[in-house]
């Protein structure tokens, strides 16, 4: 019988069954969410425009949820040097960001900072873990989750501005067609009896941001072309504009007809009404795109 020399072989790496690491690999990343999550939390708390963060925060782990069973299982982790390039591209951001929370205040801007770092290190611990089929397979949940993020002042007041510019627009424009002569002067409508002013509120952030929400969460989940996704998403958003524009208006009628303290009792009843048809239109929007893929791939098949 000739004997045999044991072959040398490569120190074996725990995986798991889907081809990643050993669970206990991903603590790193359970930690930098959780590190994450408790600083976005301050903002939601006191930013009334990013109440709805907890949610965003549930549906993006129903979305990671719901790519789980498909995740690629053949995925292998890349070379350490590119996680390594990620991690120290990450570390500027978060060093950035908790010096300015530290000396000055926590900020949209160094929350912002500090989630652009914390991605670049949960795209490094993915890499080194699994490989990048399985970053691309999650990168819109992460992508959905920056709905959560506040936007720096730097951002957001041009689109809250853009915003009440046009709604404001089109309220002048609209009431000089049905004969009530109005005057735009900045973001205030001047009416013969009184002056109406658009203010953030009212300049349709909200229904904007909540229609993109509902558009990119259900478009993910029903929809399969990209075609039909970018379309849903662009309904969605027409529909907020549209909304809050007839909400406007309805309280520049109110307020000339019946003067600024009618405004009180309807105001809120206007805003719930915007949403509920923002609401009711994306469903049924999305009902009629679901039905038109499922008729296209059943021709096509």
């Amino acid at each position: 019988m000739e004997a045999t020399q044991p072959q040398p072989t490569s120190a074996a790496v725990p995986r798991s069954p889907g081809g990643t690491r050993a669970w206990w690999g991903w603590i790193p990343a359970g930690l930098i969410l959780l590190w994450w999550v408790r600083d976005l939390s301050f903002q939601w708390s006191s930013l009334v425009e990013y109440h709805y963060g907890w949610l965003v925060l549930i549906l993006t782990a129903y979305l990671v949820f719901e790519r789980w069973p498909s995740r690629p299982r053949d995925d292998r982790p890349v070379g350490w040097g590119w996680s390594l390039g990620l991690a120290l591209a990450g570390t500027p951001w978060v060093a950035v960001a908790e010096l300015y929370r530290i000396g000055v205040a926590r900020t949209p801007s160094s929350s912002m900072a500090l989630s652009l770092g914390c991605t670049l290190f949960l795209a490094a611990n993915v890499l080194a873990l699994a490989g990048p089929r399985t970053l691309r397979h999650f990168a819109f949940p992460v992508v959905f989750f920056y709905l959560a993020v506040p936007l720096p002042k730097v951002l957001w007041n041009p689109v809250v501005f853009s915003l009440q510019g046009l709604v404001t627009h089109l309220n002048v424009e609209t009431l000089n067609l049905l004969g009530i002569p109005a005057e735009r002067r900045a973001h205030l409508i001047q009416l013969p009896r009184c002056v109406v002013g658009v203010d953030e509120a009212c300049s349709g952030i909200r229904s904007l941001q909540s229609s993109l929400m509902a558009a990119l969460f259900v478009g993910d989940l029903t929809l399969r072309h990209p075609a039909g996704k970018l379309l849903f998403l662009g309904a969605g958003l027409g529909l907020a504009l549209l909304g809050n524009f007839l909400r406007s208006l309805y309280l520049s009628l109110t307020a000339h007809r019946h003067g600024l303290a009618a405004l009180e009792s309807v105001h809120d009843m206007a805003g719930w009404s915007v949403l509920i048809f923002t609401a009711v239109g994306v469903m049924l929007f999305g009902w009629l795109l679901t039905r038109a893929e499922t008729s296209a791939r059943r021709t096509g098949s």
